[in-house]
């Protein structure tokens, strides 16, 4: 049965609505702003005793959003593969016989429309996948599950659903259909991981430190296109736990591992299910 609020959804133009949401979060408009930033703030009892700087000197909702952590506050574990982001662990499973991918309890997508390229998805068959989604009152700084270097980045045009547990079991291929943004980073042994950045309602911007360019619901970006693939122009390496993007507003992070790590970490993701993450954590 469709709810009112998916019906809304469905009729609402979410990219131009998230735009301009973003404007809004973004102005700088005297006590306003700071009434707006002081009621997210508390409405979401976000922990500011842990953030960079105090709620005061957060101009708008949307600096405070994408807050830098105090140095310290995410130790990185000493194993290969740590958490990417502040959320919680939703889904996890393995490419065995098929290369699907858990979205909610009966509901699957394939790896092959969530990265809408054949070839990527065949190179990680054998691989595993884990699903981690952030609410608002996390932290939303993207960092390196991984130390290596960046091979590439991609971008997929889409819309903006909201990518809570409503929607998520709701919408028929959610994260094939919102925006994303990926980053594939190739580890010293030729292994690879996929980061797959999911946008979702209101501002919906996902940003990467290494280009400017890839920024996505920004106007930046064509819209006319199935992918958008972007090579680095000189080398890019991540060291592990180290910035590699943002979420201005939303969302969910896909992590797709090929068969080579698989290997070398069989019960990766299988004991955090269902559990929350930080970023730094083991997986």
């Amino acid at each position: 049965m469709n709810t009112p609020f998916y019906v809304f959804m469905k009729l609402l133009p979410k990219n131009a609505a998230s735009r301009i949401f973003g404007i809004f979060v973004r102005l700088r408009i005297p006590f306003v702003s700071k009434l707006a930033r002081n009621a997210f703030a508390a409405y979401y009892k976000l922990n500011m005793e842990e953030s960079e700087f105090p709620l005061k000197l957060y101009r708008n909702i949307g600096e405070l959003f994408i807050r830098r952590l105090k140095p310290g506050m995410r130790p990185v574990a000493d194993t290969e593969i740590v958490s990417p982001v502040d959320g919680v662990l939703s889904q996890t499973g393995t490419f065995d016989e098929k290369q699907e991918l858990i979205q909610a309890k009966g509901k699957t997508y394939t790896l092959k429309d969530l990265l809408r390229d054949d070839e990527m998805a065949k190179h990680f068959e054998g691989g595993m996948f884990a699903t981690i989604y952030l609410a608002p009152f996390n932290y939303h700084r993207i960092h390196s599950p991984v130390k290596g270097e960046l091979v590439d980045a991609s971008y997929c045009p889409g819309t903006l659903w909201p990518v809570n547990v409503g929607s998520v079991e709701r919408v028929e291929g959610l994260f094939c259909i919102n925006e994303r943004l990926t980053s594939r980073i190739r580890l010293e042994d030729g292994s690879e991981i996929l980061v797959v950045k999911v946008g979702a309602t209101n501002v919906g911007r996902i940003g990467v430190v290494y280009s400017d360019k890839l920024l996505t619901n920004a106007g930046k970006l064509p819209r006319d296109c199935k992918r958008l693939d972007w090579k680095p122009s000189e080398k890019v390496s991540f060291e592990k736990g180290g910035e590699l993007g943002r979420f201005e507003m939303g969302s969910t992070v896909i992590l797709v591992v090929d068969k080579k790590i698989r290997e070398r970490h069989p019960d990766l993701f299988k004991n955090r299910l269902g559990s929350a993450v930080k970023v730094g954590e083991a997986l």
